[in-house]
């Protein structure tokens, strides 16, 4: 394990501490576990931040210690290498939150899109249809433009906030 992976887990303990246990992780995790395609080797770090403002806090540990990052939604058309991968991947899977207020849906990058089109469904609203039976989740859909049936995300995208 690299120095930069140790003090990143050290920072994230400490976090943890203070935050009361908020980013797990895991050390040396098969990246098949966490995509569709079930390939790929062994991960550095896997981490999952609770929340929002776990997830800050974690890239800024990041940026801190320089090491390689990743950042996973629901794994659908993410090929990791057998050889592993050398760094942090971190997944949004716990962030998941939706709200609806009036015609707008707001959901977190982790959300996967049949939760989405769900909510709208429910909220008796109309746009979302094509995303039904894609496998992936607000966040990669949004950087990828992801689309069906003649519909694309960014036919339907008001606003998005990203972390740099």
């Amino acid at each position: 394990m690299t120095e930069s992976i140790q003090n990143l887990i050290r920072l994230t303990d400490a976090y943890n501490q203070r935050a009361g246990q908020t980013i797990s992780y895991k050390t040396d995790e098969p990246m098949s576990r966490h995509t569709t395609f079930r390939v790929g080797g062994i991960a550095d770090l896997y981490m999952i931040p609770e929340n929002r403002e776990s997830l800050i806090a974690l890239c800024k540990m990041i940026g801190e210690t320089g090491v390689r990052a990743y950042f996973l939604g629901n794994g659908s058309n993410v090929l990791f290498d057998d050889a592993g991968f050398r760094g942090a991947v971190v997944s949004l899977s716990s962030l998941r939150r939706i709200e609806v207020s009036g015609t707008t849906i707001t959901a977190e990058a982790g959300t996967t899109l049949a939760a989405l089109t769900k909510t709208a469904r429910d909220a008796s609203l109309t746009g979302l249809e094509f995303a039904y039976g894609i496998p992936g989740s607000v966040g990669g859909a949004v950087t990828m433009n992801a689309g069906a049936y003649g519909g694309e995300i960014a036919c339907v995208l008001h606003e998005s906030t990203y972390l740099d």
